[in-house]
């Protein structure tokens, strides 16, 4: 590997487990590229806050032994052209428009530092593997652990917290049901009736309504001839599920919500156990729970639950959560063991934790046969019409 090629790994959305999905892809591109990997993450990431560090490593040890001051050289050159030894520890504003940010502008530059700011994830980049590769002809979900595996390695005080709960209450509970449940986000109703309308670019179309944490009778009122389904009501019809197969012993309870924690309390008792960490009530806003200058602990606390939860036998989560899905790329678990929640309407997907409206149900046995009834008596009319006997 040559030692004046880098990649250097920006933030990409400053939350903790979306940026090291970002990092993950980012690191495969190193590998196809044959760069050395810096990861920098801003004073401005969410789980940051301390002047002057790099966020990464306040959680994960270092990927390789440069830092983005050995990349700030004026005889260096810089992909995209946009950056330069003055401009590298800010932030390009513009990086939404992907201006120089095609996957395979990026792979093929010749310069001295290639900067990633850009999420792709590890299928757009399956096709650029070559047959050497030690990843050639894995999956996507394969990858991820091979990359995982490789390069993340939590700090040794956060490994001792982890270790510390796990020996105390999961070792000896076998079988541990993990859940991850998210907080419930009562901005957001999304209307998914005319979904067909859109195709599957459903995600930024007109049905998904604000609805300024208007309550379930309102909302009625505004989708009244909808039929509703309530956030994270998926959840325990699957946690029965999993209890009745497996005879599970304990569920252990990953949520940034206390509502969510003394709901769970009721319906499972002295089954559920959870770690004591800080959590928000439900109009709360999780990414402003404490000052800035304090912000590890809270990141300590989602790596902690995060590995924790990979550490038991089965796991619920959501599919349109990155933590969940960090859950099942810290291990192979097998097909059976993982369960990632969505509501499905109409073959298109929806976060299981904000309210749906669909249409009413009327595939029951007895709308079935009204609707063959009514067939049948406006064939008979129309050959009525015609003079038919």
């Amino acid at each position: 590997m040559s030692s004046d090629r880098f990649l250097l790994i920006k933030s990409w959305s400053y939350t903790l487990w979306a940026d090291i999905d970002h990092v993950l892809c980012q690191l495969l591109i190193a590998e196809i590229t044959n760069r050395i990997p810096v990861i920098y993450w801003p004073t401005h990431c969410l789980h940051n806050g301390v002047v002057q560090t790099n966020g990464f490593e306040l959680y994960f040890e270092p990927i390789s032994n440069y830092t983005i001051y050995h990349l700030a050289k004026p005889d260096y050159t810089y992909y995209p052209p946009i950056w330069d030894s003055d401009s590298l520890l800010a932030d390009d504003r513009n990086r939404d428009t992907w201006m120089y940010r095609n996957i395979g502008e990026i792979i093929s530059s010749d310069a001295n530092v290639v900067v990633g700011d850009a999420y792709y994830n590890v299928s757009e980049l399956i096709p650029f593997l070559k047959k050497n590769h030690s990843v050639y002809g894995m999956s996507a979900e394969q990858i991820y652990h091979y990359l995982y595996s490789k390069y993340i390695r939590i700090k040794p005080d956060i490994d001792m917290e982890i270790q510390s709960y796990y020996n105390s209450f999961i070792k000896n509970n076998y079988p541990v049901l993990a859940v991850h449940v998210r907080k419930v986000d009562k901005s957001v109703v999304f209307d998914a009736r005319h979904s067909k309308e859109y195709g599957n670019q459903y995600w930024n179309k007109v049905y998904k309504r604000y609805t300024k944490n208007q309550n379930e009778d309102k909302i009625r009122k505004i989708y009244p001839k909808g039929k509703i389904k309530k956030p994270n009501d998926l959840y325990k019809s699957e946690i029965r599920k999993f209890i009745e197969k497996y005879n599970i012993k304990k569920i252990f309870l990953l949520t940034d919500c206390e509502e969510t924690v003394r709901e769970y309390k009721k319906l499972y008792g002295s089954m559920l156990i959870y770690t004591d960490c800080k959590r928000v009530l439900g109009g709360d806003c999780v990414s402003h729970m404490e000052n800035p200058m304090i912000k590890r602990r809270r990141g300590v606390e989602i790596i902690k639950d995060t590995y924790i939860a990979s550490k038991c036998d089965f796991f619920i989560g959501n599919d349109f959560s990155h933590l969940s899905h960090t859950v099942t790329r810290i291990k192979d678990w097998g097909d059976k063991s993982v369960s990632l929640l969505y509501w499905l309407y109409k073959r298109l997907k929806y976060p299981v934790n904000v309210m749906l409206i669909v249409k009413k149900d009327s595939n029951n046995v007895f709308s079935r046969i009204k609707n063959k009834a009514k067939e049948f008596i406006d064939k008979c009319k129309k050959k009525l019409l015609k003079g038919g006997s």
